[in-house]
Parts: C-alpha cells; structure tokens; sequence
C-alpha cells in the first residue's frame, strides 16, 4: 500500500507502476477508486470490458464482474484512495485465486504491507518545480528565488506542480512569483485538511494563486465552482455545459484545458468527463462556500433539474442518467439546505433508475418523500404535483393497489386539464394512465373512453410515429380487447409494434410490451402459434435488457407458459414456466399482489389439466381468496378463478355469475 499525505502522488505512483509491470499481468489491471461506488464502477468495467452484453440486466452485470474481480488469477487489483478496508470488504479475491492488490491511502490500513511515501526533499523538489515549469532560472537570483519557492511549498508534489504549472504558462518570473506566493500564504487550512505534515498552508497558499488564471480564461472559475460543488465523481462535459447555461459546449474548450493543464483538472482518457483534484476541490469549496450564493444555489438546482428530466423517461438514456447521478444526489442536499423548493423535483427524479428497473418499492420511497418534500418545503408546482401522484400511481399499482392509483391519477388529471388544458401532452398521459387503471379494475368501457382520449390528443400533437402515440394506440389496443373485439385490437396492436420497431428497435422494452400485446391477441383470434412465437420473442428481450428477477421477464414467462398450454397442449411445460414467474413474483411483489394471484390462477388451471385435483384445488383456493382481497368478489379476474374453482372436484362456494377465459396474458 501506498500511504501518505493527500497530494503526495499516490495515484500517480500506483499509474506508473501499473504502467511499468502491467505486462506481467495477463489478466490485466483492473483499477477501482475505493471512497466512490465500487459496483458502479464494476457494471461500467464489465460494459466497457465486454464481459457482457450492454442490454444486460445490471445485477447481471455487476454478479459478472464481481465473480472476475474475485475468481481470476493474474490480475493486479489497484484500490485506489482506500479509506477503510471495510469499502473493499467482499472484492478481494478469494482462494484459490492469486491477484495482486494495490491500494493508495491517506492512512495506515491493517493487513497491507506499508510503503510509506514522504515530501520530496529540497533538490527532488527544486528538480521537479523546474521540470514543471518547463525553464530554468536565467540568473543567480532566480536560482535563489526558485529554492526559496521549492521550499515554501514543502517538498509537496501537488503544490509544486501548481506552482510549476503557473510558471509555464504565464510570463511571470521565477522573484515574482515567490513574491506572489510569500504575500498570499496562509497561516492555517480547514481542519478537514489538517495533517501533521503542516503542508496545507502552502497547498493553499498556491492554489489561491491559480486565481489569478480567471483573467485569461473566466470561466474557469465557474466550472471549479461547479465541480467543487457537485459530487467527486466524474461530470460529463454536457453535464457541465447545461449546469453553466452554455448554448454550446466548444464554448467551455478552453477553461477546461486551461484547467486540465494546470493540474486542476482532470479529463478522463477516452471519455468526455472532468473531475476536480479532491484536495482543490475542499479548498475551493472553503474559498467559495455555497452558503453564501443562494440564488445561485437555486439556479443549478434547476439547472441540473432540467437536465435530467429531459433523460427520465427514455430507457436507452438510463446509463447516460446513471453515469451522472451522484451530481443529482449531491445537489439534493444543497437544495434542503440553500434552494428548499427544488428539492422535492431532485428528489422525484431521482425515482427514475428504479423505474426503469422495475423496482417498485424503491419508486413509492423515493416519490412518497418527494411529495413530503413539496408540502413541508413551500413548493409551487402543480405540474410536478401531477407528476408526482401520476408517477406514485404507477408504483402503487405495481404493488397490487390499483384503485389507490386509480384514485391519484385522477387527480393528476384533473391538475393537468387546469393547467394546461385537454390538447396538452402531459393531460393525454395521464388519460392513459387512468385507461391502465380502468382495465386493471375490470371496468374496460371506462378503460377505452380514456385511452381514445388521449390517444386522440397525441395523435394531433405529435402525429403516427411517436413513442407517447404508440403507447396510446396499445391502451386503445388493449381496451378492444378487453371488450371482446381482438380483430380490432390486433390492428392497433400491431400498427403499436411497428412504431415501436422502427424508433427503437428490437432490444427495447417498449418493442417487448408490444409483442406481447399482439401475441396476447393472435391468442384471442384463435392463433396460438402465432402468439408463442411472438411471446417467446418478447421473453428473449426481456432476459437480455433485464434478467431474470424483473417483473417484465415474469410477466413473460407468464405468457409463453400461456402459449405452450393454448397451441401445443403442453401443460407440463407450462406449468414449469408459470412456476418460474410465480417464484419472480413473490421474490419481487410478496404474496398479496394482482400478479401474484395470476401466477397462482395459471398454475391452477395447468395443475387441473395434468390430472393434480388436490394442488389445483389448493392453488385455485389461494388465487380466488386473494383475488377478493385485492379487487372484490365481482371483479371480472376474481370471477376467472371461481369458474376455474368450480371445474375442481370438491369446491362449494356460494352461486356467482361468472365468465371463464383462457389462460390471461400480462403486457
């Protein structure tokens, strides 16, 4: 381990000597910055490495690179900026395994062997201050002055190459920048920084002196402040370009050159990505603290607001929103603090990754304290109301509650259609969110009227071949079908799909809902065969972009189980497949979910037809009894299950009307 003050060249120690003995590794280097987050870092690596595919589900991904990171021998692992051991706690490789590991650390760190890294003293340091500034002194007095200066700065790498850098690029002699240095020094840095080298008067003393470089490029000191302010990760330069309200990006080329030359900047190799020196980026926040700009503070809370909400809802943005969201979380907790009204829209946002992900409780979390944050911190914004209750909707209704959704989709609704009125985009939304909830409630007349109204507002707006106007067509698709009209809703259905295909392509989600749409009416028209090829289609997609712990992936294993039942007569297959979605189910939704029931119904009725009566039964028992509990006794699926209940041998239950069906599908 490499140990030592902060700016002593750790890193730039462990780079070189992965650079000198990379070779002898022949599974590579492999190198992970330790205080961020490692399994980010993992997915990106097992991506860029091609480890797997980049449609992968990210657990995949990250399962993947933590099996290489801990099973490959011949590797050498760099754990860099170590600040407990317990950060890599369950990376290190695993026996029988032979890795080497290198970490760089600010602190002695247990079960490492130690290679302390000291100042340099008063010649390598006189040596690598004239080697930064690229020209020697051309006079006994310069040579004093340069000694004076190597000196003062304390033999700190960091420090010098600042200084060597100020002297390179600007027509300052070596007397006046000793003079500069010696009237700007410090007597004492934050506490944060202390250390008992006591070189952090001096660090700071030349760092305040870069200042000075504003005059040639001001913008510079917008981006430091920026980057200062946001998280230590990495930041995109269009990231950085929105942040600053630049029409173009070329207009930031400059500074951040300037920047990336003077060693305060870093621009990572192959990327379009800059992150502030950690030790500038304290000090700079101690020069500039964001407590004193407040409406500052407010206008990059929306800034970076605006940035992502124009990412939000595209799943093929997501590794793009990911990439730059620990900027999102840290302005978060600036806008609790400096910019309150614009915390609850960060914090909305912030809900997106689950959603594209499927994670449904961590969806509710995030917007349910959204919602918190806009009533207690004085925000007034109806249409992030709407957007709230509309996004709350979906969540609730994925864990089972589809009248609760029902409920807060209205209200958005009703906010949208006053704020905005009927021929808006946002008001057809949430007309097809309403439809959803319609259908999911047994009420497809209902269902329908709403989808054809906001299918009618997209079509106006944005034309046929748009993704909010296919996503309409499917609802409207769906309404046909759920009223006994599958010749019509096949059409839709399909005019949906190659939409879908022709703005996204095959690996979509989008593209895999609507196969399973035109599967689920292939199915409905007397095609089964038609339908399993189209449903196993869609499964394929769903385990490429998802994996197999995703909601979508069991909703089609659902429906290829469905297939093999309804075209080959192959109940034994079916019930494996439905068996499988039903463990995805409770893994994911527990036992009291809508999609739970389902499973239980499906697997009944295969049970039934292999001959089980007593499992059936046992089954179909559960399915019914849960299916009262989340809709009523009447809902249209609850009915399914008591005809199926009634075929079972041994089943007494009081007379209802029912209508039975066969095995359902699940968009």
């Amino acid at each position: 381990m490499f140990q030592g003050l902060g700016g002593l060249g750790k890193t730039q120690l462990a780079v070189e000597y992965a650079y000198r003995y990379g070779d002898e590794y022949l599974n590579g280097v492999i190198w992970l910055t330790a205080d961020q987050d490692i399994d980010a870092q993992l997915v990106d690596l097992a991506i860029r490495a091609r480890w797997v595919a980049p449609e992968s589900e990210h657990k995949f991904k990250l399962e993947i690179a933590r099996h290489r990171l801990r099973t490959f021998s011949g590797c050498l692992i760099v754990f860099d900026n170590l600040e407990q051991v317990s950060a890599i706690e369950g990376y290190s490789p695993e026996p029988p395994a032979e890795s080497h590991i290198l970490a760089t650390s600010r602190t002695e760190q247990p079960d490492f062997t130690l290679v302390p890294i000291d100042v340099l003293d008063a010649d390598q340091s006189l040596r690598l201050l004239i080697q930064e500034a690229g020209h020697q002194p051309g006079s006994d007095s310069g040579w004093e002055a340069a000694r004076q200066i190597a000196t003062t700065l304390g033999g700190l790498p960091l420090a010098l190459e600042l200084a060597g850098a100020y002297l390179s690029r600007r027509p300052v002699g070596w007397e006046t920048y000793l003079q500069l240095l010696q009237q700007n020094l410090r007597k004492a840095l934050p506490q944060r920084l202390s250390s008992l080298t006591r070189h952090e008067a001096d660090l700071y003393s030349t760092l305040h002196i870069s200042e000075e470089l504003f005059v040639e490029e001001p913008r510079l000191r917008e981006i430091l402040d920026v980057l200062a302010w946001s998280a230590p990760a990495p930041m995109g330069h269009d990231l950085l370009a929105a942040l600053l309200g630049t029409q173009s990006q070329t207009e930031l080329t400059g500074a951040l050159g300037l920047g990336t030359a003077l060693r305060i900047l870093q621009h990572l190799p192959g990327t379009s990505s800059y992150v502030i020196h950690r030790l500038v980026r304290e000090v700079r926040r101690e020069e500039v603290p964001l407590a004193e700009r407040g409406p500052r503070a407010a206008e990059l809370c929306g800034r970076i607001g605006d940035w992502f909400d124009a990412l939000r809802e595209d799943f093929r943005q997501l590794p793009r929103f990911e990439a730059e969201i620990d900027h999102l979380g840290q302005w978060h907790e600036h806008s609790l603090k400096f910019a309150p009204k614009h915390s609850s829209r960060i914090t909305w946002l912030l809900a997106y990754p689950p959603f594209h992900r499927g994670q449904s409780l961590e969806i509710k979390r995030c917007v349910e304290l959204a919602l918190e944050e806009y009533q207690q911190r004085g925000a007034n914004d109806p249409a992030l109301l709407a957007h709230l209750y509309n996004d709350l909707a979906y969540a609730i209704h994925e864990l089972g509650n589809p009248k609760g959704a029902l409920e807060l989709a209205e209200q958005a609704l009703a906010i949208q259609r006053e704020i905005f009125g009927e021929r808006h985009p946002a008001t057809a939304i949430s007309f097809n969110n309403v439809a959803s909830y319609y259908t999911a409630l047994g009420n497809p007349k209902r269902a329908l009227e709403a989808a054809e109204q906001g299918f009618a507002i997209q079509r106006e707006l944005f034309g046929e071949r748009h993704p909010d106007t296919a996503k309409s067509l499917s609802n409207v698709a769906a309404g046909h079908a759920a009223l006994g009209n599958p010749k019509r809703a096949l059409e839709l259905a399909e005019q949906a799909l190659a939409i879908r295909r022709e703005l996204f392509g095959e690996h979509h989600p989008d593209t895999a809902k609507s196969l399973n749409n035109v599967a689920s009416c292939h199915d409905a028209l007397g095609n089964p065969r038609r339908a399993l090829e189209l449903a196993e289609q869609a499964l394929a997609i769903r385990r490429e972009i998802f994996g197999e712990r995703h909601p979508d992936t069991a909703a089609s294993l659902n429906n290829v189980a469905a297939a093999y039942y309804n075209a080959l007569g192959n109940p034994k297959r079916a019930l494996e497949l439905a068996e499988q979605a039903l463990a995805i189910r409770r893994e994911i939704f527990g036992e009291r979910h809508p999609d739970t029931a389902a499973s239980l119904h499906d697997i009944a009725g295969y049970l039934q037809s292999l001959g089980k009566m007593p499992q059936a039964h046992t089954m179909a028992m559960k399915a019914w009894e849960l299916r009262k509990q989340v809709f009523s006794a009447n809902h249209p699926s609850t009915l399914d299950t008591l005809k199926l209940l009634r075929r079972i041998p041994g089943f007494r239950a009081p007379s209802q009307h029912g209508q039975g069906t066969k095995r359902k599908k699940r968009k």
